[in-house]
C-alpha cells in the first residue's frame, strides 16, 4: 500500500534547515512514504527575511519534485488573503493552511467567512489546526467550526489533531454534526500528532480514540498527516505502525493513508474528467 501523507511544514534551507525540502524527502524515504502534502511557513514567519510571498517559493522549490503537493498558507483576515488565494490557485495549489492560533485571529471573523467563500467558490481545501495553541481559545474553539460548515456546505476543510485532547469531543461532535448534510467527500479530521503520550501531551487521543472516531464518522472522514519537522523519522514510524492496527478495512486504511486525501484535494473538473495542475 502505497502512503500520500499530509501536513509537512517546509520552509527554504536558509531560515529553517532542518525543515527543508530536502529534510522532508529523506524523511518521506526513511518511513516508505511516496508523497506529502507540504504547506508553505507562514508570511509572518519568512517575509521580512528574504521571502515575501511564501507560497510563490514552495510552488517554485517543489516544480521538480513530483512526490511533493504544495499548499499554500495564508491569513484569512488579512487585506489581500482572497488576491493571496486567487494566486495560490493560479499557481496550481489545490489546498491552504489556516492556523488561526498561530496567526492570531478570530475564525468567524466576517473577513475569514469572506475568504472561506472565495475558497468555496474556488473549490480549495482548507486544512484547519485546531486544538490549544497558546492564543485566546474564544476564538478558534472547535464549536465555531460547526457555523463555518453551516454556512459553507460545500467547503472542503480538514481539522488537524481532532481538536486534540481537550477538544475531541467537540470536534466529533461538529463533524457528525455537518457530515450528513454537506457534500460527501469535503470534511475530514486530520490524524497527526496525537498517537504519543509523552511528547504530544495537549493533542495525545491514542489509537483508540481514532478507530472510535472512524467508527463514529466513517472511514471516509480520517487523514493521515506527518506534523513535519515536529515528528521525528522514528515517531513517524511509530504512528504508521499503531495506525496499521486499527480494526478497519483493507479499503479504509487505504483511504487513511492517502484515498482520502486524494479525493479532498480533487477538483470539481478532475471528476468531471478535465485535468488541473499537478502542483
Amino acid at each position: 500500500m502505497e502512503i500520500f501523507a499530509n501536513h509537512a511544514h517546509v520552509f527554504p534551507d536558509d531560515i529553517r534547515p532542518e525543515g527543508s525540502i530536502e529534510s522532508l524527502l529523506r524523511l518521506l524515504d526513511e518511513c516508505g512514504i511516496a508523497r506529502a502534502v507540504c504547506f508553505a511557513p507562514h508570511r509572518s514567519t519568512v517575509g521580512s527575511r528574504g521571502y515575501p510571498e511564501p507560497n510563490e517559493w514552495l510552488a517554485e522549490a517543489i516544480a521538480d519534485q513530483p512526490r511533493l503537493v504544495g499548499f499554500g498558507c495564508i491569513r484569512p483576515v488579512d487585506e489581500d488573503a482572497v488576491a493571496r488565494l486567487e494566486a495560490m490557485v493560479q499557481m496550481g495549489m489545490r489546498g491552504c493552511k489556516i492556523h488561526p492560533a498561530s496567526d492570531k485571529f478570530d475564525i468567524l471573523d466576517d473577513r475569514a467567512m469572506e475568504f472561506y467563500a472565495a475558497a468555496e467558490e474556488l473549490d480549495v481545501m482548507l486544512d484547519f489546526h485546531t486544538g490549544p495553541h497558546w492564543y485566546r481559545i474564544k476564538h478558534y474553539h472547535p464549536l465555531g467550526f460547526d457555523e463555518i460548515c453551516w454556512k459553507h456546505k460545500q467547503l472542503k476543510m480538514v481539522f488537524e489533531h481532532i481538536g486534540g485532547y481537550p477538544f475531541y469531543h467537540d470536534m466529533l461532535a461538529v463533524l457528525g454534526n455537518n457530515l450528513p448534510f454537506n457534500r460527501p467527500g469535503h470534511l475530514f479530521g486530520g490524524i497527526s500528532s496525537i498517537l504519543n503520550r509523552e511528547l504530544q501531551r495537549l493533542w495525545y487521543i491514542g489509537i483508540e480514540a481514532v478507530g472510535d472516531a472512524i467508527f463514529r464518522l466513517g472511514e471516509g472522514m480520517p487523514i493521515y498527516g506527518l506534523d513535519f519537522p515536529y515528528n521525528s523519522v522514528e515517531l513517524v514510524q511509530d504512528e504508521i505502525r499503531q495506525l496499521k492496527t486499527l480494526d478497519i478495512s483493507a479499503e479504509g486504511m487505504a483511504k487513511l493513508f492517502g484515498g482520502n486525501l486524494e479525493r479532498a484535494i480533487e477538483s470539481r473538473k478532475d471528476s468531471a474528467g478535465t485535468e488541473t495542475p499537478g502542483h
